[in-house]
């Protein structure tokens, strides 16, 4: 143990599992499992080591004008967790922050504390100036000229963007509860809270909030998931007694969703090829209350000929590089190449072709992304339309809950740029079936 503080020393757990390969989520519930954390000092922990991923580059271009040469990973990283207190933190004072980050560096490597102390004195105030925007933003240079290239000035806002703290956003499942229910319910722990601007179900929550401490949540009141990923069940607009299947379900967000839309009356088939995925999306259609949904472990693009039946509507929300989301997905950025896009661009044609084949004639196919990348979203429905799919494309405008969302379409499209009107990055299709 040392002075530190057991939300520093877990953060510097984390980021090391995250170095050996782990997923920033998983390391964070590994360590704050292990240690038994307070909730607060979870969510000091969390802001610790998802805000070392997201400046990272500017963190290290910090050091590098105090310290030339290699430094050993677990130094660099106690330097990272202290370089961002003292640049992004304001609660606590400088010379606690150096006293902590010391006190961690004699935990782990005591050789190191006097190298991590001057360090940190002598950078505490005096940051990297006149860096690249990559840098800055600590962004991959690659990405960053791509979008300088296709959006110009506008491109600082997008990266601002990607390093805010994502809010927390609640769908209300309006089967259970109302909105205004479980604004009262937050009210009353003292969370403050707004209903969105955009889309009736969703509120966003200010505070921090434990959702396993949320009776509401628990009860199946609410649902995690940001508001852009809600409008891709506006758009895919289910009616009640419809037949629907998704295509690529993940945990679910969208399958309980289209159930809530459903309201009992109607039958939702979420399709994956993660059995464990599918575990998790079962538990939360059950904590939801919700029924008509079947779970089938497989992959997409050979499901259809499955089922004898066609569907009155298909989504396919497609894997993809995720580059509309990177506030949320921390350590993606790192992870990311350019090539990424092509290879992700051969699966999403071959799922959206099997999504064509499921759907009946006159049935809507929505295909949704979290990324706004040419490669992965227009150019995918080009391709199909051009390989001969029997899609026809239609406007998403009528199914958008607010007229200001319109803002945001690329011609029959919508393409939601990180940060706009607080949302995640998304881009959104809706297709028709024709012919036979």
């Amino acid at each position: 143990m040392s002075g530190a503080g057991p939300a520093r020393e877990e953060a510097l757990a984390a980021l090391t599992l995250i170095r050996e390969g782990m997923a920033a989520a998983d390391a964070l519930q590994k360590r704050a499992v292990a240690r038994g954390l307070s909730p607060n000092d979870r969510a000091l922990m969390a802001q610790l080591v998802y805000g070392v991923l997201r400046q990272r580059r500017y963190l290290d271009a910090w050091i590098r004008t105090l310290r030339r040469g290699p430094l050993d990973p677990v130094v660099e990283d106690i330097l990272r967790l202290g370089f961002f207190q003292l640049g992004f933190l304001s609660r606590m004072p400088a010379y606690a922050v150096v006293h902590a980050t010391v006190e961690l560096a004699k935990g782990v490597q005591p050789g190191a504390a006097g190298l991590v102390n001057a360090i940190l004195r002598r950078g505490h105030g005096h940051p990297p100036r006149d860096l690249p925007l990559a840098v800055r933003y600590s962004h991959p240079d690659w990405l960053v000229e791509r979008w300088r290239g296709r959006f110009g000035d506008r491109v600082e806002a997008i990266l601002q963007a990607d390093n805010e703290v994502p809010p927390l956003t609640l769908r209300v499942n309006r089967l259970a509860a109302d909105r205004k229910a479980v604004l009262s319910r937050l009210a009353e722990r003292g969370v403050e809270a707004n209903p969105s601007p955009y889309v009736p179900e969703a509120v966003r929550v200010v505070d921090s909030l434990w959702l396993e401490n949320f009776p509401a949540f628990r009860a199946g009141w609410v649902s995690v998931q940001d508001e852009s990923g809600m409008l891709v069940t506006w758009v895919l607009d289910p009616h009640p007694g419809d037949r629907v299947l998704d295509l690529a379900a993940g945990l679910g967000s969208k399958t309980t969703h289209i159930l809530e839309r459903l309201g009992g009356e109607g039958r939702v088939w979420a399709v994956d090829r993660s059995a464990r995925r599918l575990g998790l999306l079962a538990e939360n259609c059950r904590r939801l209350g919700l029924r008509g949904w079947e779970t089938v472990a497989a992959d997409g693009r050979q499901v259809a000929s499955r089922f004898a039946t066609p569907f009155d509507r298909v989504l396919l929300d497609a894997p993809c590089s995720g580059l509309g989301v990177l506030r949320r997905r921390v350590d993606a950025r790192w992870k990311r190449v350019e090539a990424d896009l092509a290879r992700h661009q051969r699966l999403q044609r071959e799922l959206l072709a099997a999504a064509a084949e499921a759907v009946r004639p006159g049935g809507v196919v929505v295909y949704s992304v979290c990324s706004f990348e040419p490669e992965e979203t227009e150019a995918v429905v080009a391709g199909a339309l051009e390989a001969g799919l029997p899609l026809a494309v239609e406007s998403v405008a009528p199914y958008l809950p607010h007229p200001e969302l319109e803002s945001a379409l690329v011609g029959p499209y919508l393409r939601i740029l990180p940060g706009e009107f607080g949302m995640d990055g998304f881009f959104v299709a809706r297709l028709r079936r024709v012919g036979r």
